[in-house]
């Protein structure tokens, strides 16, 4: 019989997929997508995935045998490698980082260092650290990170190789499953007690054991057990519940062999099975949209609608799933944000039931498990498999079978892409690649399309519908702009409020209406100062000035997490008079409370959604008409539809028009468009009023004015000019190293060395705003490439040009990080 051997994908950042030897015992079980546990190095043990098969080993290397096949199927399928293998090219990282970002955690398989006693050590002189160690290590703390926890910085790598040379200590490798079947315990009567006679007899026997008898009686009446109509088993909580009777009671009649314990695997996830409605019937309007988008998937793969907020797009993506639905295929409905998900799962299932499942970093990781082995399960089974998954950019890799649909809802936001670590993906780019690998129609959905996808689908490159009348005739809101400069001036502000603002939001809330107020910024304020000397503390680990944070009484970083109480006075002068400095959501929360005495105010940015149910709670708050006034950050912008909203309120438009980024003006319009849209879906006409210190600047007024397509075309005119996308690629190299002249160097020499290649326009290196997170100092290199220039040639020059900087000997400690179309 000819060898086998398999090509395995590991969960590192190695760009080779590795082969391993097929045992004979394996050799018709193993298929490509399964996962294997196989030996890496000298004594680490990973769960590698099989990419391919061959009867041909490689040349000239000594192979090693998997070691355990861990599943009966595969928990990828073929459709799904080609995906990692284009994402891994396209973006310049490896099948390893790919293969990390796609499978769930509990899925994953890694050994761990556990330490063990190996000999006498009594005839052995040992030092007071190495004794701790030992100590520890006889009472069964036996792995490296335990052993470093209980310890501190009591705790000495020396020492503890000193106990291995010593032959003291040894150190084998355990593998570890993440992932755990969750249990429940039921229970049913012993096999011996064969028929209702034996029972009998064995209730007889308890004569002595009242409470035993009792709850034998007890389980005969709750299972109806020799009766017409027995169910032979009972969860053991629900024997239990409501009675007197105990577990200790309940153990002794199993200790008895006269009822049985045992465990039955249940789901974590919750298929609550209600009533399922019908789909909505289309307005005119939506009809005729969802027949163009019908046509346009005849002749292009994608198409995008454009179609103004509160138009009832969402519906239109119901229809069409219900189609796909009905052809035994299945669909992917990506969103930017968890917080959405909230909303629109509850609609999707109360069309499609439990034919829905939902995918998220919220989630744990068994959860998330349970859900990728229910979509696996559709090809075998579709009655129990998921058909529709709802989700965030991650979703993008769940295992489907026969892919019918993706869309791609707020197309236009930048949560899509991935920023670190690698694979640095934008999720609506490789949906495009994921619906025309699956032979699939992918639909892109935004009142505010992203530049490039409106600029491809007027090329004609996607298919274009527009929706430009919202549901029931709602007019567009009105759209007030607020001079916060005039309003300083006179002295009229309240708190962050400009008279236009305060009076609607009075008007609104006294007719028990709701607002909405946007500030993207979390925290209380920016940063804090010291008025007598100006001291302004800053991160030890980043460059950027600590935000203060009133209801933790801490300054915070927001980029590496580190924390520090807030001084009672200046380190630097010893004045009390530290203040804070401009104005976050938890700060406007505090000041407007006096200003609107009795109203219910509530908050919704990352300190408030940390928990896995914050989002549906505050959007069910809003929703039942128990919150007032909801302040956010961009969480409240992204498609969220709240009836009884009338007012929005941007309190800083400013800081949104001046961002040093060529993306700038465009995310601009698209934040106020969107949290716009917000106010006035249902009942009457919403008003939005934008605070700017600028209102005669030209994006103010194409905002006001709601011109998508002006602000549109002044954006291509200016893009074209300065070569940036659509127009031209863009690659984005960031040099990163705890020394600062480490960096200058590296990034000087790849910049030097990528310039002579004349067809590229370089800038940089140099550094960004941020220049230091975390202790590494960051350059920015940035590429511009004409679109005719073949990408691959030309990433395979940046990589081969990094290869040569990074093998000069005083570079090596360098890292160099690739951003494909950098968001």
């Amino acid at each position: 019989m000819p060898e086998k051997f398999a090509q395995v994908i590991l969960p590192l950042s190695l760009h080779d997929a590795y082969s391993y030897r097929v045992p004979e015992k394996w050799h018709a079980a193993i298929k490509p997508g399964q996962r294997v546990v196989v030996q890496f190095g000298a004594k680490k043990f990973y769960a590698a995935l099989v990419l391919s098969l061959s009867e041909t080993p490689p040349e000239n290397i000594e192979l090693k045998d998997i070691v355990q096949l861990l599943d009966e199927e595969p928990v990828v399928f073929p459709q799904n490698l080609e995906l990692w293998k284009w994402m891994a090219d396209y973006y310049c990282c490896t099948l390893g980082d790919v293969f990390r970002a796609a499978i769930p955690t509990g899925l994953k398989l890694e050994s761990k260092s556990k330490i063990i006693l190996a000999g006498d050590d009594e005839e052995q002189e040992i030092t007071e650290k190495e004794f701790r160690i030992l100590d520890l290590v006889k009472k069964d703390v036996s792995t490296l990170d335990a052993l470093q926890k209980k310890l501190g910085r009591e705790f000495s790598y020396t020492a503890l190789k000193s106990l291995l040379d010593k032959n003291i200590i040894q150190v084998e490798e355990k593998i570890n499953a993440k992932y755990k079947a969750k249990t429940e315990t039921w229970v049913k009567l012993h096999p011996q007690t064969k028929t209702e006679t034996d029972l009998l007899t064995a209730a007889e026997t308890l004569q002595r054991a009242k409470k035993q008898q009792a709850l034998l009686f007890h389980f005969i009446e709750k299972t109806h057990i020799f009766q017409a109509e027995q169910v032979f088993q009972i969860q053991k909580k629900m024997l239990l519940k409501g009675t007197e009777f105990s577990s200790a009671i309940l153990n002794e009649l199993v200790s008895k062999n006269i009822l049985k314990l045992f465990q039955k695997q249940i789901s974590r996830i919750e298929d609550k099975i209600s009533k399922q409605a019908d789909l909505n019937l289309l307005n005119k309007h939506q009809k005729l949209a969802l027949d163009e988008i019908n046509i346009c998937f005849e002749k292009n793969q994608v198409t995008l609608i454009h179609g103004i907020t509160a138009s009832g797009k969402t519906e239109i993506y119901i229809h069409l799933i219900d189609e796909v639905l009905k052809q035994g295929k299945q669909a992917l409905y990506l969103l930017p944000e968890i917080a959405l998900t909230t909303q629109i799962i509850e609609r999707l299932k109360n069309v499609f039931g439990t034919k829905v499942g939902i995918y998220h970093s919220r989630l744990n990781s068994q959860e998330r498990v349970e859900i990728w082995k229910k979509v696996l399960q559709f090809q075998t089974n579709p009655k129990e498999g998921y058909q529709v998954i709802l989700g965030a950019r991650s979703a993008l890799f769940m295992p489907f079978s026969n892919l019918g649909l993706v869309i791609v809802d707020e197309e236009h936001e930048n949560s899509f892409k991935q920023f670190d670590p690698a694979p640095r993906y934008h999720a609506r780019d490789m949906a495009v690649v994921l619906g025309k690998q699956n032979n699939a129609g992918v639909l892109l959905g935004s009142a505010t399309p992203s530049y490039e996808s409106f600029y491809n689908a007027l090329a004609g490159k996607y298919g274009l519908v527009n929706l430009t009348k919202r549901h029931s005739n709602m007019e567009l809101p009105e759209i007030i702009v607020a001079d916060l400069k005039r309003a300083w001036k006179k002295k009229q502000m309240k708190s962050v409020l400009t008279p236009e603002l305060f009076s609607r939001m009075e008007d609104a809330l006294n007719n028990h209406e709701q607002v909405i107020l946007f500030q993207n910024r979390r925290g209380y304020s920016p940063f804090v100062q010291c008025f007598t000397c100006g001291w302004i503390p800053k991160c030890k680990n980043c460059d950027v000035s600590l935000t203060y944070h009133k209801y933790k009484s801490r300054l915070t970083c927001h980029y590496c997490g580190f924390s520090i109480a807030m001084p009672p006075e200046c380190p630097e002068c010893g004045s009390p008079e530290i203040k804070s400095r401009g104005f976050g959501t938890e700060k406007i929360e505090d000041e407007l409370k006096p200003l609107f005495p009795g109203k219910r105010i509530e908050r919704m940015d990352l300190d408030t959604t940390r928990s896995k149910n914050a989002f549906g709670k505050i959007i069910h708050n809003l929703e039942s008409r128990k919150t007032d006034i909801l302040i956010g950050t961009q969480m409240v912008t992204k498609g969220l539809d709240f009836e009884h909203v009338s007012v929005v309120g941007i309190l800083n438009a400013d800081n949104l028009i001046n961002f040093s980024d060529f993306r700038a003006h465009e995310r601009a319009y698209q934040l106020v468009s969107q949290v716009s849209g917000r106010a006035g879906r249902k009942h009457s006409r919403g008003k939005v009023v934008v605070q700017t210190a600028q209102p005669e600047h030209p994006l103010i007024d194409l905002i006001r004015r709601q011109d998508y397509m002006t602000a549109f075309e002044a954006q291509m005119a200016e893009r074209k000019l300065f070569k940036y996308p659509p127009y031209f690629r863009l690659i984005k190299l960031v040099v990163k190293h705890k020394n600062p002249e480490n960096v200058n160097r590296v990034a000087g020499r790849l910049a030097d060395s990528l310039r002579k290649n004349s067809s590229l326009v370089v800038l940089g290196p140099e550094f960004p705003l941020v220049s230091r997170i975390q202790l590494w100092y960051h350059k920015e290199i940035w590429l511009k490439i004409h679109p005719k220039l073949p990408l691959p040639e030309v990433k395979k020059f940046i990589l081969e040009n990094i290869e040569w900087v990074r093998n000069q000997p005083e570079n090596s400690s360098c890292v160099v990080n690739i951003d494909v179309d950098p968001a």
